[in-house]
């Protein structure tokens, strides 16, 4: 008799499988014959069990994005602790959407800007070798590392806004923050920025300022005068970055 019940059980089971795609109603008769039969569990245990969310494992996206960042500074030489950025998934997600990431810049006594880009293969760059021109420039050294949030997009946004309309809305990237974005968004992405525009950034050079692009496969600085502060160019926009913490 038992065997004869099993049997039963088992035909409902296949027969509810069968119509599994068509009908979530006789999918979960399916799922419940097979484990009354097989688990040998009571209905209301597998109806209780039913109504249960699989736990998944939250990724925690700060803590991976310290890790990427801390392993690629040490892929270039720098053996140096990142700190975990006091960043929620939700705001980060958000930041993504925008357009935006984030991107840790270490203390100058433990990356200066000359041993970045010499790590990355510009040792020759004026802003490192050019000791006349690197004398104008308003460099800003960091005494602690910082976190910040700077936008990644391909092409520079706020094209035709002249520096000085960005410097009053923005806060727009440094040198020594272009260059890490520029050279740590290549690093971990593949892609790169400001092929096609140059970005204006806030330090200054002598009366003037600075802007960046990209020129044959590196950063390229130019050096703008006061006079051209004013003015707005199809081709020059401003990235804003903001610290983050």
């Amino acid at each position: 008799m038992e065997a004869m019940i099993e049997l039963a059980l088992r035909r409902q089971a296949d027969e509810a499988l069968v119509q599994v795609l068509a009908d979530p109603a006789k999918a979960a008769i399916a799922r419940i014959a097979y484990q009354m039969i097989v688990e040998g569990k009571t209905e209301a245990e597998v109806r209780a069990s039913i109504g249960k969310k699989k736990h998944t494992p939250k990724v925690d996206l700060a803590e991976e994005r310290r890790a990427q960042i801390e392993a690629n500074f040490r892929k270039r030489g720098f053996e140096i602790s990142v700190p975990k950025p006091s960043v929620s998934n939700t705001t980060l997600k958000r930041w993504r959407r925008e357009g935006r990431e984030l991107f840790y810049r270490p203390a100058t006594a433990l990356v200066s800007y000359e041993t970045w880009m010499t790590s990355c293969g510009q040792a020759n760059h004026w802003t490192v070798g050019n000791q006349a021109d690197r004398a104008k420039v308003a460099w800003e050294p960091a005494a602690v590392g910082y976190w910040f949030v700077a936008e990644i997009a391909s092409i520079c946004p706020r094209v035709k806004t002249s520096w000085n309309d960005l410097t009053g809305s923005i806060r727009l990237l440094c040198l020594e923050e272009y260059a890490i974005v520029y050279w740590t968004h290549r690093d971990l992405t593949g892609l790169r920025i400001d092929i096609s525009t140059w970005c204006w950034l806030r330090t200054r050079f002598g009366p003037g300022a600075l802007d960046a692009n990209e020129c044959d496969g590196q950063v390229d600085v130019g050096r703008d005068s006061a006079e051209g502060l004013s003015v707005p160019n199809a081709n020059v926009g401003g990235r804003a970055a903001d610290v983050v913490g």
